[in-house]
């Protein structure tokens, strides 16, 4: 079994600050896209699997981490998104952000794969698949993320606890960005 290199501090503020991103975001989509009557509560736009590549990963065991995930019956579609593209795309969801902008460089973020999945339901299934195969950093699922923050809005919003009202446009804004930024366009 391959050792594990220890992972930098900077690298696991950048992935915790992008998780938190996206489970606010999908908390503050909820509140603002749920309708009334709605029963079961379902993740907007497709739903999507990250999957966070070492950055030190050979050629050959990216194509065949590419391949894996391709030839996986749950994958619709796989996206590369390179060191380079996801530091872009960090800098444009924290541009506010300077503190948390500063502790980032080029080389803290890594590449990854967007992976579509087929069926929404099975995505644990999908991780556990590809947690410990060679190469890959880490699998996190944003649907994960929204179904652990859905009963508290709900619990929140049988309360009539949620944005104000007239910070509805700002945190619409806010969503839309932090979804973009993720491949999702509400």
């Amino acid at each position: 079994m391959p050792v594990k290199a220890k992972r930098p501090l900077g690298r696991k503020l950048a992935l915790a600050a992008l998780c938190v991103a996206v489970a606010a975001a999908g908390t503050l989509a909820y509140f603002l896209l749920r309708e009334d009557e709605a029963t079961t509560p379902e993740f907007p736009g497709d739903h999507h699997v990250i999957v966070y590549l070492e950055r030190d990963i050979d050629d050959s065991v990216l194509e065949q981490v590419e391949a894996a995930l391709r030839d996986h019956p749950l994958t619709e579609e796989v996206q590369f998104e390179s060191q380079a593209e996801a530091f872009e795309q960090f800098q444009d969801t924290f541009a506010d952000q300077p503190d948390i902008l500063d502790s980032v460089d080029a080389d803290t973020l890594p590449s990854a794969f967007r992976v579509k999945l087929t069926d929404a339901d099975r995505s644990e299934e999908f991780i556990q698949e590809f947690a410990d195969v060679e190469g890959i950093y880490e699998v996190s699922d944003l649907m994960g993320a929204y179904r652990y923050w859905v009963p508290a809005c709900i619990e929140f919003e049988e309360e009539g606890i949620g944005p104000a009202e007239d910070d509805t446009e700002s945190v619409l804004y806010e969503i839309q960005q932090a979804c973009s930024s993720f491949g999702f366009d509400l």
